[in-house]
């Protein structure tokens, strides 16, 4: 046992196997130019896009394996449209490199129509200062050095999935130097005049045996940066922006049987292009998820423990088995919620405009256990949707989309999983060349 870090030994030959496979199939993209990610509308590509990420939204099962696993892959494949996928993919590695260093991994590649999903490719050393508390350097590798990222994190962490965790980073901190002193600068210097900056806080605890809850907040300085054209091909201009973004969640149990499960979602983007002083692009995101849960059979299952810290350090966080609902083997169970999103994005421009949504996604979803491992799943999804756009391009959007979801999940030895789901439009006046058929969906979940 590692004194002072997590412990988790993995299958031989499995880590090696499971790289080489990610290096073949799964393309990293580096960190990116740094921009505030205000969304453009996905339904001109996707009239179901919402309803489609509900439907590939993981569960809170999958949600506790990812959360309480140092080493894990999951995946999200589905279908949009006639031309596009959804592709989510998210890999965390983490191994001890001495008593008091950690190595970690992080990647997240998120192929969606949300603009907001940037994508993460990161390093993280790990250093023990003294018992459960955690100084993290964070290094965004990029093959532009100019996008590179950089950050400093202070955590205390007494097991893997509970923890509050303080980060800042420091977005293309190489920037203006790599423009002023490279050589393959293209025409164009585009240096930031106030640089972007990021806190971030993340969170993640439980209270007794009923209640699970987390936070992921995090916020931006006003950056600015100033575009130059040295051939002269067009005007220079400047563009700034500001960002902030909190998610909440929690988990009660009611009693033996029944379970309540709560999201909230905030999101504001802040942007500006020209020499005005003002922001001309404003977006801004409200959203809620309350959800019922009912396991007829109650609480006998349990779920795994996730490795806490070397007990001879940490006496106290020694692994403990916590009954809740659905875990372990499957079980019956019924869930049926509501998100509800609202959404408004203001542009003032030569085509100003106004656009608000707001959308009510129902759900109600039964899963049986098949052959002591298995899942089949049924159930029915639906959207209300309604959006008017003032200005330029005005144009209003009200319909009632619905649709049938039928699915099963394979449990492979040990806790990787797969689910595969089908879903079947109810709505007959959308039925196009393949009739009922709407969307297929694929999620895949692997512990190493």
């Amino acid at each position: 046992m590692i004194r002072g870090v997590f412990y988790l030994k993995p299958r031989k030959g499995l880590i090696p196997g499971l790289f080489l496979l990610l290096s073949l199939s799964v393309p990293l993209s580096p960190a990116g130019a740094y921009q505030s990610p205000f969304c453009e509308e996905p339904e001109r590509y996707d009239g179901e896009y919402h309803l489609d990420m509900l439907t590939l939204r993981p569960d809170r099962e999958w949600r506790e394996l990812w959360e309480g696993r140092d080493n894990a892959f999951r995946l999200g494949f589905g279908s949009l449209n006639v031309e596009q996928w959804v592709l989510r993919e998210s890999l965390k590695f983490s191994t001890p490199l001495s008593r008091r260093f950690r190595f970690r991994y992080w990647m997240d590649q998120n192929h969606t129509l949300d603009e907001g999903d940037r994508p993460r490719n990161e390093i993280e050393v790990e250093y023990n200062l003294i018992r459960t508390w955690y100084l993290s350097l964070l290094v965004g590798p990029a093959f532009w050095k100019r996008e590179n990222d950089i950050g400093l994190g202070l955590q205390r962490r007494t097991a893997i999935d509970r923890y509050i965790r303080l980060l800042v980073k420091a977005h293309d901190f190489a920037n203006n130097f790599a423009y002023r002193h490279g050589d393959h600068i293209q025409e164009e210097e585009n240096l930031f005049l106030s640089h972007p900056f990021e806190l971030i806080l993340e969170a993640r605890e439980e209270a007794g045996h009923g209640l699970r809850f987390g936070a992921q907040a995090s916020l931006t300085n006003r950056w600015e940066k100033e575009h130059r054209f040295l051939d002269q091909s067009q005007d220079n201009y400047t563009e700034a922006g500001r960002s902030r973004h909190l998610f909440i969640w929690l988990e009660r149990r009611i009693s033996s049987t029944l379970l309540v499960e709560f999201e909230a979602k905030t999101a504001a983007f802040q942007e500006k292009r020209g020499e005005t002083g003002d922001f001309n692009k404003k977006y801004r995101l409200r959203e809620f998820l309350p959800c019922l849960w009912w396991y007829p059979r109650g609480d006998s299952r349990t779920v795994p423990a996730s490795p806490r810290m070397n007990t001879k350090d940490h006496p106290t966080a020694a692994p403990q088995e916590e009954a809740l609902p659905g875990f372990g083997k499957p079980s019956f169970s019924l869930r049926a919620g509501m998100r509800i999103r609202r959404e408004r994005y203001t542009e003032r421009s030569d085509q100003s405009s106004d656009f608000r949504k707001e959308e009510l996604l129902p759900f109600i979803l039964m899963r049986v256990p098949v052959l002591d491992r298995h899942l089949l799943e049924i159930g029915y999804l639906g959207d209300r949707y309604r959006s008017a756009r003032e200005g330029s391009r005005s144009r209003t959007d009200s319909r009632w989309e619905n649709r049938l979801q039928l699915g099963g999940e394979i449990r492979f030895r040990g806790e990787s999983r797969l689910r595969i789901l089908e879903t079947v439009d109810l709505d007959r006046e959308d039925w196009g060349q393949f009739s009922v058929h709407d969307h297929f969906f694929l999620a895949l979940f692997l512990v190493f």
